[in-house]
């Protein structure tokens, strides 16, 4: 960028003006100083800039280029996933304590020893279908039946979620394993006691196109924001990770095992999560580790 290219040269003919000639030694030029060395609030800082470009924008005080640009560099300053918020790896056998999670439909279970260890779930049903399915648009019946399990051959999808304040910049990092070739996994933050409004991200196994995608769903239903355009057949007997990245200003990056996968750009859901959700619509998946990375609110 210009204005980094333009500072940095500065800062860099400014140290060979101050610094000694080659060759030569001498004293220091300045004295150490007696201050308190307090460092500086950089992330307060950071914010008050963030609102002041925030004002100039809104009120077109400034060429909109130049605003663009000092986001840019205050991105470098700016760490939006600094606390942990969130971790679970199932060792303890359960997951009904530290943390709590709570199951709406299906059944799950968790697997202590062997590659596949982690919270399992398998949904047998017939005529699981990824189109038209409820709880790819509604997510209110999911979270107002806590504890309401059916069977697994029952059940036409297993759902658990755990309650969690989730900030709206955030990395959820999903460690898992799919065992078949069908069905559909999501998963994803939500906000409310019905969880009608959320994103997520959906891996549908088998299929020859947009096999990963990226969902905002809000009362006026599900929107695919951002989909791999391509087939997926992770069903190789190991564990993939999913990394979905979302910074303050909307702008989200799926990741599989390290290679960006899908990029988009939402800011119609502003305000920080209320929980997080899994969805099982088909198939057999163990999820290995879930965490989640943002700023305490």
């Amino acid at each position: 960028m210009k204005y980094r290219t333009t500072i940095g040269a500065g800062l860099f003919s400014l140290a060979l003006a101050l610094g000694p000639a080659a060759g030569q030694e001498s004293a220091p030029r300045y004295q150490q100083w007696p201050g308190n060395g307090a460092p500086p609030d950089v992330d307060k800082l950071v914010q008050q800039l963030e609102k002041l470009i925030d004002q100039a924008e809104h009120d077109r005080a400034a060429d909109p280029q130049f605003l663009s640009d000092l986001r840019d560099v205050l991105g470098d300053y700016s760490n939006p996933w600094s606390d942990r918020l969130f971790y679970d790896d199932f060792r303890d056998g359960n997951y009904t304590y530290n943390p709590t999670w709570t199951v709406t439909s299906g059944a799950f279970k968790v697997d202590p020893k062997g590659n596949t260890t982690g919270l399992r779930s398998t949904i047998v049903a017939p005529g699981t279908s990824v189109k038209n399915n409820p709880t790819l648009n509604i997510l209110g019946t999911l979270l107002g039946s806590p504890n309401s399990q059916t069977s697994v051959s029952d059940a036409p999808y297993a759902a658990i979620y755990t309650t969690l304040r989730i900030s709206n910049a955030f990395v959820v990092r999903l460690e898992f394993m799919s065992g078949e070739r069908r069905g559909r996994i999501d998963f994803g933050p939500y906000q409310g006691p019905s969880g009608s409004v959320a994103y997520r991200v959906a891996y549908i196994p088998g299929q020859a196109t947009d096999s990963l995608k990226l969902i905002r769903i809000t009362q006026k239903g599900a929107v695919t924001i951002g989909s791999f355009p391509g087939p997926l057949n992770l069903e190789d007997g190991r564990r993939h990770l999913l990394e979905w990245r979302r910074d303050r200003h909307g702008a989200m990056t799926v990741s599989l095992d390290g290679r960006d996968m899908i990029t988009a750009q939402d800011k119609t859901i502003p305000r920080p999560f209320d929980g997080m959700l899994l969805i099982n619509s088909g198939g057999t998946y163990w999820v290995r580790s879930l965490a989640i990375d943002g700023t305490r609110t």
